[in-house]
């Protein structure tokens, strides 16, 4: 398949075809570059929109966009590690059905891969299946954007070195959204028919990707409706104050003095390789890096809002919609990332992800005594993968649709939640951990790249029927008549609408961190 973008040039891609039958799936495109390359003085600063003159290829050379895009370095997780890694990441992998588009072109779903921010890739999902099986048909838009310290690394020296200067890889998601505005009709499908969504991170991005979207800085609303598996708002991030120890770690671990003016500084940092960079943060306390409330991207003003229901408001002037939920055994996936030992390091390991005072407020109920006596390892992994699932998903999610819920129709927000996972997971995963954190992208992708059995295609399709109208922006029949409802999937693999049973016990630490973030003193942005 060819695709001619005016101005821009000729790409081709590939016909995917079905590994046993050999009939053809999609068409996909793959490496598409949406930005220049985020690399030497271009690391750490926002990135670029490709030149006028830049161009795709020609009528008669074509430019080949066959293969996986370029994965952005990262340290080991899971076992698993790249040996193929650059920085020039920002490219977009592209999904189309066969057959001709509909009138207006073929619904875009902006697919946000996760990972925690600090790991994955926009290649690990596939798709093809779901396109070529299910009613769901519309074009998939999936970006690679920066993760880790090449993304959301922030402090003094990088806010004194231009603004923005913070949350890089959301400014890459935000790019590379308004590249497919721009650029997707030339591929059949419709910008004026957009849904973002992701799983996990993905979900979180999808959430500040919306609230951006709908806030006073975007020159343009793009996002029509939302997806949001196995993630809410989270919780309102650090302040770049709270960040700087965490530049200057690792400064000292990569043995930059840390007498260095700020342009030293940043030209040393920029001089290592991205190898020697990640290595250096095996090194560092705290491993992960994560968004800050920059006042650019993400406004002071965003959580003030979702709690006095301002923010509900605005998607309900925009009639904004949402698919939202989450699986019953998320736990048992977090509790083995970096886990802590004791108390000291789950209120440590929890300071990764959220502000410290945030971090002590949701810990403190479980500080030992001088009576209680020592807890063992494993206590302390299980309760530092309940509270980060807790924080992560479902407290956070539910506080959020509580308080968007006071103005947004129940009509707009379809709530659901997984207890059912396909054969296919157990060769990564074993059964006992059941519907864990990510087991789910075999329901949402078709398989995901995997086989499902014959009654696995029949349920997920069903499942599907109401995915579909809404990518498409029809009417949704989703089933829930409270908002304590969820559409559900049981541990048989059945669909049932029932009532969600976590809800009264989630909230309280919604509340709790609500109560915390308004009695804080409000972050600013600058130090």
């Amino acid at each position: 398949m060819r695709v001619n973008i005016p101005g821009k040039g000729v790409l081709e891609g590939v016909t995917l075809l079905d590994s046993t039958t050999k009939n053809p799936k999609c068409h996909r495109f793959s490496r598409v570059p949406f930005a220049l390359p985020p690399t030497g003085p271009h690391r750490w600063r926002k990135p670029h929109a490709l030149p006028s003159t830049y161009s795709y290829g020609s009528e008669a050379s074509p430019g080949q966009y066959r293969n996986p895009s370029s994965v952005c370095p990262q340290p080991r997780v899971f076992g698993r590690q790249f040996t193929i890694h650059d920085e020039d990441c920002l490219q977009s992998n592209i999904w189309i059905p066969l057959g001709k588009p509909p009138d207006g072109g073929w619904p875009v779903f902006f697919y946000i891969h996760g990972g925690f921010l600090q790991f994955g890739s926009n290649n690990f999902d596939d798709p093809s299946a779901l396109l070529a099986e299910t009613g769901v048909k519309c074009i998939i838009v999936s970006p690679g954007y920066r993760l880790g310290l090449f993304g959301f690394l922030a402090s003094r020296e990088l806010w004194e070195d231009g603004s923005p200067a913070a949350n890089f890889g959301f400014w890459d998601q935000r790019l590379a959204l308004e590249w497919t505005y721009e650029n997707i009709k030339h591929f059949g499908g419709n910008p004026e028919n957009i849904t973002v969504g992701g799983l996990s991170a993905g979900s979180y991005a999808t959430f500040h990707q919306l609230a951006f979207d709908v806030g006073p800085n975007a020159k343009k609303q793009i996002i029509r409706r939302v997806f949001q598996w196995s993630n809410g708002c989270g919780v309102q991030p650090k302040a770049l104050s709270e960040v700087q120890q965490q530049f200057d770690d690792l400064l000292h671990v990569l043995g930059v003095p840390a007498g260095y003016t700020q342009p030293q500084k940043l030209e040393r940092l920029r001089e290592f390789s991205a190898d020697e960079l990640t290595a250096a943060v095996n090194s560092m306390k705290q491993k992960f890096f994560r968004p800050i409330m920059d006042g650019d991207f993400m406004s002071e003003d965003l959580f003030p809002s979702i709690f006095d229901g301002r923010f509900g408001q605005r998607l309900k002037e925009l009639g904004i919609q949402t698919i939202i939920g989450d699986l019953t055994q998320e736990f048992h996936l977090y509790k083995n990332v970096y886990s802590p030992t004791s108390y000291e390091t789950l209120a440590n390991r929890l300071s990764w992800d959220y502000p410290r005072h945030v971090t002590l407020a949701i810990t403190s109920p479980y500080k030992p005594s001088a009576s209680s006596g020592s807890k063992p390892t494993e206590y302390w992994k299980d309760l530092f993968g309940r509270l980060y699932a807790d924080m992560q998903i479902h407290s956070t999610m539910r506080g959020y649709i509580k308080s968007i819920s006071a103005t947004l129709p129940l009509s707009n927000i379809h709530r659901y939640r997984i207890d059912w996972r396909t054969a296919s997971v157990d060769k990564r995963l074993p059964k006992g951990v059941g519907a864990t954190h990510g087991t789910d992208m075999s329901i949402w992708f078709f398989g995901n790249g995997d086989s499902l059995t014959t009654s696995e295609k029949v349920m997920i399709k069903e499942w599907l029927k109401p995915v579909a109208n809404f990518i498409q922006g029809k009417p949704v029949n989703w089933g829930t008549t409270s908002l304590g409802q969820v559409k559900y999937i049981t541990e048989a693999g059945d669909i049932e609408i029932k009532d969600d049973e976590a809800w009264e016990d989630k909230l309280p630490l919604w509340e709790l961190t609500k109560q915390v973030t308004k009695t804080a003193p409000l972050s600013k942005p600058r130090l």
